[in-house]
């Protein structure tokens, strides 16, 4: 995907605003709604009318491998790709898909390079819109081709969602979710300590200081796996430069790393580390780690994306934190030219067909049902999981959790979007030297000046392995 704020590009997130500011507008409301008026949901109910995709009426002694990231299936993303699942062999007695997951995503993709440096991959798996995670399995043939046409207006994907699963004019893939960077918090926890939300930074580090003088870990964050790091210093850089631009054009070569913008991001984040806004050993704190510990009370914040709603609605956390979970944009920085209404903001994980499978049109079939708009798009946003890629306004219904609405007021009022993350546009070798300089700059093993050298290096490898 490739969201920018020039020229005529700026008609995908004005289309993304234009949704959400109707839902807002349409929350309790019956009626016909202003995109209904406006065509949209006319054209995709009269598609679906005419192409409805049914159950129960194909396949017969088929077994389908479906392979997912969504390790758990009691809760979140898991949970709906089950009953998803579970629902469609319960249709169709002559189909079973067989689930394999594998958790966390580094593991998942150096499993996937496995299964096609073995011409076996699963018949349906997790996918990524990136070049480093698509690039391999193009260059096999190992990618089934969609049809782009027939997924937008059948499936009402939303506009641009499918840019970044294509390749020289080829669909490979689609998301499942419209993803956002925020920090979440405990209402409860803010309030006992006579916190405000933070609008800035120098309230956000007022926050970081009360809680760590109680004893409680600030902002719990996956230290461990670096491509969180990488969207924080995606962020940083634009809340100081003022535009998504910069790294971007400085992977691209037309700009450079070797900037104040970028240094100056870096000091930030070791700032933030080093007033203690991670607590310690912060390195060593995994995604699973991180959530449950905001998840338990034990921390007072949790830096992640809005696919993290679900909490509020996860039994695994006691019902008294629960409860008390809100969501607000990450701050404008002192001295910077960035807004908290520039939003960190891109389309997600989604899904593949193998080129090999023996059953893609049963595959195909699985995956058309299960992302028809009642089923996906409604089932993630009716239980709180996530925002998914395609158009969901229909199915608000004036229930949404208090972080539910924090998080599309978070987006309504966004005034730029990030677009894809830098880290997603390395190849394999010059990622590892950017993830290696994430985690050595948190650690102090880096000087900003320091590792904004070496990542502009890695861009130049980047460049040259093209």
């Amino acid at each position: 995907m490739k969201w920018k704020w020039m020229g005529s590009r700026r008609t995908v997130v004005l289309s993304l605003i234009l949704i959400l500011a109707v839902a807002l507008g349409t929350w309790g409301c019956e009626g016909t709604s202003p995109l209904g008026s406006n065509g949209l949901v006319q054209r995709q109910s009269a598609i679906e009318d005419k192409r409805e995709v049914k159950s129960g009426e194909h396949g017969e002694g088929v077994t389908l491998t479906f392979f997912t990231n969504n390790s758990n299936r009691q809760a979140g993303q898991g949970l709906i790709e089950q009953k998803l699942i579970d629902q469609y062999m319960r249709e169709n007695p002559g189909i079973e898909i067989k689930v394999e997951t594998q958790a966390p995503d580094t593991l998942y993709q150096d499993k996937i390079k496995l299964y096609n440096a073995a011409n076996k991959l699963p018949d349906i798996f997790s996918a990524w819109g990136n070049m480093n995670y698509l690039e391999p399995l193009i260059n096999n043939h190992a990618l089934m081709e969609f049809s782009r046409d027939e997924l937008l207006l059948e499936l009402g994907f939303l506009p641009g969602a499918l840019d970044s699963f294509s390749s020289g004019g080829k669909l490979y893939g689609f998301p499942r979710n419209t993803d956002f960077w925020v920090i979440y918090y405990n209402k409860k926890m803010f309030a006992d300590s006579g916190l405000q939300v933070p609008g800035t930074e120098d309230e956000l580090l007022k926050a970081v200081r009360a809680f760590k003088s109680k004893g409680i870990v600030p902002i719990a964050m996956d230290g461990r796996e670096p491509w969180s790091s990488g969207i924080w210093f995606d962020t940083m850089v634009q809340r100081i430069s003022g535009t998504w631009e910069a790294n971007a054009d400085a992977l691209e070569r037309s700009r450079t790393f070797r900037v104040p913008e970028v240094r100056q991001a870096a000091h930030k984040m070791q700032t933030w580390i080093e007033e203690g806004a991670f607590g310690s050993g912060d390195l060593n704190l995994d995604y699973g780690m991180a959530r449950s510990m905001f998840g338990h009370g034990q921390a007072a914040m949790f830096m992640m994306g809005d696919w993290e709603m679900g909490m509020a609605a996860d039994p695994a956390f006691p019902e008294q934190v629960r409860a008390q979970i809100g969501a607000f944009a990450l701050p404008a920085l002192t001295g910077g030219r960035g807004s908290r209404h520039d939003l960190p903001s891109w389309f997600g994980g989604g899904y593949a067909v193998s080129n090999r499978s023996l059953h893609k049109e049963e595959a195909m079939r699985f995956l058309k049902w299960m992302f028809r708009p009642e089923g996906w798009a409604r089932e993630v946003w009716q239980n709180g999981v996530t925002f998914p890629a395609q158009n969901y306004e229909r199915f608000l219904t004036g229930r949404e959790s208090a972080v539910q609405k924090d998080l599309m007021k978070i987006f309504s009022n966004a005034r730029s979007f990030s677009g894809t993350v830098t880290q997603d546009k390395f190849r394999s070798e010059p990622q590892k030297v950017y993830y290696d300089a994430l985690q050595q700059l948190a650690a102090g093993g880096l000087t900003p000046q320091a590792f904004s050298e070496v990542i502009d290096h890695a861009a130049e490898m980047n460049v040259t392995a093209e």
